[in-house]
C-alpha cells in the first residue's frame, strides 16, 4: 500500500478541512441571524475576513495584483462565489425550509460536472464510476434529508434562488479556474471576499435590513466563528483543493457537509439520529468513497501560474 505523499497528504486536510467546516456553518449561521439580520450577517462576515486577509498580505509584504484586470477579474469570482452563493441561499431561507435548501445545494457535483462536460469537451471521458459515485452521493443526501423528517417546503421563488445559488458557485468555480493571477493567493482570497462583502452591504441596504449589532453574545460568537473558521480557513482550503483536484473530485465536500450538519445538531442540539439517518450517511459516504477512489491525475483543466511571493 502506497503511502501518501507530503503534497497529496496537504491536499486531503485541505478537502477535510472544507468538509468539516463549512458542515458546522450551517449550525453557526443559525445562531448567528438570530439577533443579526441574514445580508448584513453575511456581509459582515466576508467584509472583516477580507480586510484582515489583506492586511495580513500587508504587513507581509506579498504582492498585491498591478492592473486593474486582476482586481475586477478576483472581484466576479467573489460576486459568483460568496455573493451569488452564499447570498441567495441566506435569501431563499425566507421561502423553503434549510432540508430543501441543503438538498439542491448538494446537487452542486452534479451541476459542476454537467457544466465542465459542456465547457470542456475532453472532460465528457469522464470515469464512469464518478459518474455513479455522484448519482448515488446525491441520491444518500436525499434519503438524509427525508429521514430527517424535515418539511419539504418548495415555494418555486425559494427554489429558483437555490438553484441560481448552486449555478452561480459553479460557474465561479469553474471561471476562477480560467484566471492567471500574478498575486499570492492570500491577495486572491482576500479581494473575493472584501468585494463580495461590499456587495452583499449594498443589497443589504436596499432591502431595508437592521444594521443594529446590540445583539446577543451567541450571535457574535457565531460571527467570530464564521469569519476565522468558515471564511478565512475553509474558503482558502477550497480554493486551494480546486487547484489541485478535479472539480468532479473535490466538490464533493458537497455531500459531506449535510453529514456534518445532523451530527453537530445531534450533540448541540440534541436533534434525533435514527437508523434511517445512518443509512442515509452511509450511503453518501459510499458515493464520496467511488469518486475518490478513482485514480484521477490532479491536474487542473486550465494550470494557474505562479502565485507569486
Amino acid at each position: 500500500m502506497s503511502k501518501l505523499s507530503n503534497k497529496e497528504l496537504i491536499n486531503w486536510l485541505a478537502y477535510l478541512t472544507v468538509c468539516i467546516v463549512w458542515g458546522s456553518t450551517y449550525l453557526a449561521i443559525k445562531i448567528g441571524v438570530t439577533g443579526i439580520a441574514p445580508l448584513f450577517f453575511t456581509a459582515l462576515r466576508f467584509l472583516i475576513a477580507g480586510t484582515l486577509m489583506l492586511g495580513f498580505a500587508m504587513v507581509k509584504g506579498y504582492k498585491f495584483p498591478t492592473l486593474a484586470k486582476e482586481v475586477v477579474q478576483h472581484g466576479i469570482v467573489g460576486l459568483l462565489l460568496l455573493f451569488g452563493g452564499t447570498g441567495l441561499v441566506g435569501l431563499a431561507s425566507r421561502y423553503i425550509s434549510s432540508g430543501s435548501s441543503s438538498l439542491i445545494v448538494a446537487s452542486s457535483p452534479l451541476l459542476m460536472a454537467l457544466l465542465q462536460m459542456a465547457v470542456y469537451p475532453e472532460m465528457r471521458k469522464t470515469d464512469w464510476r464518478i459518474w455513479l459515485g455522484l448519482v448515488i452521493g446525491f441520491g444518500g443526501v436525499g434519503l438524509l434529508i427525508v429521514s430527517g423528517g424535515g418539511e419539504m417546503s418548495l415555494d418555486p421563488r425559494g427554489v429558483a434562488l437555490v438553484l441560481a445559488a448552486v449555478t452561480l458557485w459553479c460557474v465561479g468555480t469553474i471561471y476562477s479556474r480560467t484566471v492567471k493571477p500574478q498575486c499570492h493567493v492570500v491577495v486572491q482570497i482576500g479581494l473575493q471576499m472584501l468585494i463580495a462583502g461590499i456587495g452583499i452591504m449594498i443589497v443589504s441596504f436596499l432591502a431595508g435590513e437592521n444594521h443594529t449589532l446590540q445583539v446577543s453574545t451567541s450571535s457574535l460568537l457565531a460571527l467570530f466563528y464564521l469569519v476565522f473558521f468558515g471564511s478565512i480557513l475553509a474558503y482558502s482550503a477550497f480554493i486551494y483543493i480546486i487547484q489541485q483536484w478535479p472539480l468532479s473530485r473535490a466538490s464533493t465536500y458537497a455531500y459531506i457537509n449535510p453529514v456534518i450538519a445532523v451530527l453537530l445538531g445531534w450533540l448541540v442540539l440534541s436533534e434525533p439520529v435514527t437508523p434511517s439517518i445512518l443509512l442515509s450517511m452511509v450511503v453518501i459516504l459510499a458515493g464520496v468513497i467511488l469518486v475518490q477512489s478513482v485514480n484521477t491525475r490532479p491536474k487542473p483543466v486550465l494550470e494557474k501560474t505562479d502565485q507569486g511571493a
